[in-house]
């Protein structure tokens, strides 16, 4: 038997035929799946890579944080300004207490704006009064819920005096300047209510 020779028309239809199926195959490899060839719903989340996806991959009605439509206004809230505080109401003195004069402000209390009870003002006692001794008594509302101590400006000679404010309202002198005439000031008294 003959042995086949090679001949150039074998060697050529041989490279045509690999080159003809390599092509293809590199085609077909390339573009091989397209949206023609899926079947709707063949693309599940567990067929896609995790955060593979971007918002513009997904669909307007997909996206999420998209804005909703615009509710109904609520009812108007409180003004954003606070209230003013209360106009000051003249101290009422106890037997023995007055108004220093002088043109010093006058003793007198009142609520701030926030609610908080402050006291203002120069006042004297008479010569003799009793230590401790009542200065005023403040009315419901004005009163701590606990006795409090507070420090406060004296004089006749330059000193420091302590005021007592009781839960009863009950504003008393302890101790201060002695001569003649003192004065002790109220301005450093303030506190929330009860």
């Amino acid at each position: 038997m003959s042995r086949p020779r090679l001949s150039y028309a074998n060697v050529m239809s041989t490279i045509a035929v690999f080159i003809a199926l390599g092509g293809t195959s590199y085609a077909v490899a390339r573009n091989s799946i397209g949206s023609a060839q899926l079947k709707r719903n063949a693309v599940t989340s567990s067929k896609v890579k995790d955060r593979s996806l971007t918002r513009s991959d997904l669909a307007p009605s997909a996206r999420v944080g998209s804005r909703g439509s615009r509710g109904p206004q609520g009812p108007a809230g409180p003004a954003g300004i606070a209230p003013a505080p209360e106009a000051w109401k003249p101290l009422p003195f106890a037997a023995g207490w007055t108004n220093y004069g002088g043109g010093y402000v006058a003793g007198a209390y009142r609520k701030d704006q926030l609610g908080r009870v402050q006291l203002r003002g120069l006042v004297t006692r008479s010569a003799g009064a009793p230590v401790p001794t009542t200065i005023a008594q403040l009315p419901a509302g004005y009163r701590p819920p606990e006795k409090m101590l507070f420090t406060v400006g004296g004089g006749e000679p330059q000193t420091s005096a302590r005021v007592d404010v009781s839960a009863g309202g009950e504003v008393v002198w302890f101790t201060g300047p002695t001569g003649e005439p003192d004065y002790t000031s109220l301005d450093q008294i303030a506190y929330w209510p009860e």
